[in-house]
C-alpha cells in the first residue's frame, strides 16, 4: 500500500515563483498541490475549503499577509500546519510568524530540497526553521513558551523519551535515564514512532535533532 500523500496549499503572489513551486512539489512522489491562492483571504478561503495537510504561505501578499492569515488559520482550521515563506532576515518578522504560531519559517532562497524536507517536517506536527536562523529559533524554544513547543503530540514522559532518542540512546539507557522498567521504556519508543510517525529510530532520532530537541549523549 502506498503511503498517504502529503496535500498542500500554496499561496503566493508572484505568478512566477509560484509556478515554479507548485511544479516542484508536483513533483514529489508524497505530496499533492490541492490548491494556489494569490492572496492571504483567498488561500484562507481555500485551506477553508479543501483542508491541506501544510498550508506555504507568502509572508507578502495582497488584502492580508501571510502571518495574519498564519494567525487566522489556528484559529479556524487548527489542524493545518503553516509553513511561511519570506525573502526576509529581521527579527521583527520572526517574532510575528512564531506568535502566529506557525510550525515552519523558511527562505525563499533555500534549496528545492529543503523546502520538501520543511513540509515534511511541519505536516509530521514538528517546527522546522530556516538553517541560518536555529540560534535564534533556539532562543526562543528555551524561552519556556509551550506555543513552541515542537511535537506537540507527545505527552511529556514522551518528549522525555524522543531527547534520549535524538542522543541515540537504546531502550536500556532510556529506561535507566527514566527510572522506569525496559518494557515501558520500549512501549513509549513505540507510541513516539507512531505518532511523530517515523519509519525507525533514526529517523525520530533525525526528526527531534532537527527539531531542536537537545540531544542527549548515552
Amino acid at each position: 500500500m502506498n503511503p498517504r500523500r502529503i496535500t498542500v496549499l500554496v499561496a503566493e503572489d508572484h505568478p512566477v515563483f509560484l509556478e515554479g513551486l507548485v511544479a516542484r512539489l508536483s513533483a514529489a512522489e508524497d505530496m499533492t498541490v490541492v490548491a494556489t491562492a494569490r492572496t492571504g483571504t483567498e488561500a484562507e478561503r481555500l485551506v477553508l475549503e479543501h483542508g491541506p495537510d501544510v498550508a506555504v504561505l507568502d509572508i507578502e501578499m495582497p488584502e492580508r499577509n501571510g502571518i495574519e492569515t498564519a494567525r487566522r488559520l489556528r484559529t479556524a482550521v487548527p489542524g493545518v500546519a503553516v509553513l511561511v515563506l519570506t525573502a526576509y532576515d529581521d527579527d521583527e518578522r520572526l517574532e510575528a510568524a512564531m506568535d502566529a504560531g506557525v510550525l515552519g519559517y523558511l527562505s525563499k532562497h533555500a534549496e528545492p530540497d529543503t523546502v520538501l524536507e520543511a513540509i515534511r517536517t511541519v505536516a509530521h506536527a514538528a517546527m522546522f526553521f530556516d538553517p541560518s536562523l536555529t540560534d535564534r529559533i533556539r532562543d526562543r524554544l528555551r524561552s519556556g513558551s509551550e506555543r513552541y513547543r515542537p511535537f506537540r503530540q507527545l505527552t511529556d514522559r514522551e518528549h522525555q523519551v524522543l531527547a534520549l532518542l535524538a542522543g541515540n540512546c537504546s531502550n536500556e539507557t532510556i529506561a535507566e535515564r527514566l527510572g522506569i522498567s525496559p518494557k515501558t521504556a520500549r512501549n513509549h519508543v513505540s507510541a513516539v514512532l507512531t505518532k511523530l510517525p517515523a519509519r525507525d529510530r533514526a529517523q525520530a532520532a533525525r526528526m527531534a535533532r532537527e527539531a531542536g530537541v537537545a540531544p542527549r549523549s548515552g
